[in-house]
């Protein structure tokens, strides 16, 4: 029987090649360990791929979110958030000080715009947009210029989106600044990591200070503190990675994209399911592909597929948050659309070392186990 992954890391030998000797020339002492010039060039090199002026490298997507609340200054205002996100966009707000508003979301999974501007109200700092499953929507594009025109922040988790936009727009330049995640999973990956991408110098110097304890530079002082910061630094061998992961994005992209193709030349006409697609002038990095089982048991379908050695995807997300037992407080509030697909979502596998053969595979076992439910 076969065992597929849900996900895999992939390093070509010239990017092992680089990083280790890079790594090793650091190891031997002539570089340093922690938050140094590879870091430096990584950040300048995702700014100029994001197309911002700055960027933020950080330990995590957490850590770059938390950064973005943290200098807009959230503590005591609201921040509107999609329900269907993992917790760490939750998290970073409620550590920052600020208080969690859950929206509903789109037919697409990302946040519904109606939803949305329902919840504004004079206590509103900004709305956090997660570009769910790497997917930059509509409705993010239209949030961002309300943003602008009523002068509330927007922030963008685009933990997923490494390389996604619409209407030439690129995730991660929509807004006052957007946290990336460079987890292991994600479509670029640094082991743990993250970014922030912002065109603000003034928030730009401010994160730098936080995820660093707080400290500024002041004469021969170099621990002189003005905030209550992190240790949030970016280890220099993350940065090796990003480095070489940065190279490779486009590939990467191409091949989701195409393994992509395959699943929607044997799915794209089954009955009583969906697949979860971006808008046509959109471009998608692929780094989920979700089909919402209309008239399917998910638990029944997850279970068949790992008998036949599939490994699903991540959920996006299989609880929202707002049903989750650490926000007790919102249980009782009614999100239609969030908990509907919640519930009924799964994820194929999807990665760029994926062969044709498996991806065949895994969409003939799908439908297989459709026609017999």
């Amino acid at each position: 029987m076969r065992n597929i992954s849900a996900t895999k890391p992939t390093f070509n030998i010239k990017d092992i090649d680089y990083i280790t000797e890079k790594f090793k020339d650091i190891l031997e002492g002539n570089s340093f360990l922690s938050q140094f010039k590879y870091s430096e060039e990584f950040e300048e090199k995702f700014a100029n791929y994001i197309g911002t002026n700055f960027a933020v490298s950080c330990n995590s997507g957490t850590s770059a979110l938390e950064l973005i609340f943290r200098a807009i200054e959230i503590k005591g205002k609201e921040v509107i958030l999609p329900s269907n996100t993992f917790i760490a966009t939750a998290n970073a707000i409620i550590n920052a000080g600020g208080k969690p508003i859950f929206a509903d979301c789109n037919e697409d999974m990302c946040l519904d715009f109606d939803s949305v501007i329902s919840l504004i109200n004079k206590n509103t700092i900004a709305i956090c947009h997660v570009h769910i499953g790497g997917l930059v929507s509509d409705s993010a594009l239209k949030l961002s210029d309300y943003c602008l025109e009523n002068n509330i922040n927007f922030v963008e988790d685009a933990a997923q989106a490494h390389g996604s936009s619409n209407m030439g727009r690129k995730a991660g330049s929509l807004g006052i600044a957007s946290g990336f995640s460079f987890f292991s999973t994600k479509v670029m990956t640094t082991g743990e990591g993250g970014m922030v991408s912002t065109n603000d110098e003034k928030l730009t110097i401010r994160m730098k200070s936080l995820r660093e304890f707080g400290k500024i530079k002041k004469g021969i002082f170099t621990n002189y503190h003005t905030s209550l910061g992190y240790n949030w630094r970016m280890p220099e061998v993350s940065a090796l990675m990003g480095i070489r992961q940065l190279l490779e994005i486009e590939n990467f992209i191409n091949d989701r994209q195409n393994i992509s193709n395959i699943y929607d030349s044997f799915l794209s006409n089954i009955d009583g399911i969906r697949i979860i697609r971006p808008s046509p002038q959109s471009r998608f990095n692929n780094f989920k592909y979700i089909i919402i089982l209309e008239e399917f048991d998910r638990q029944a379908i997850h279970q068949a597929l790992q008998k036949k050695g599939i490994n699903l995807s991540g959920y996006v997300y299989e609880l929202p948050l707002h049903k989750q037992p650490i926000f007790d407080l919102y249980n009782n509030i009614s999100l239609p659309i969030t908990e509907y697909l919640c519930a009924q979502h799964i994820c194929l596998p999807i990665y760029p070392t994926l062969s044709e053969d498996d991806a065949e595979y895994i969409s003939q076992s799908l439908i297989e186990i459709l026609s017999n439910d």
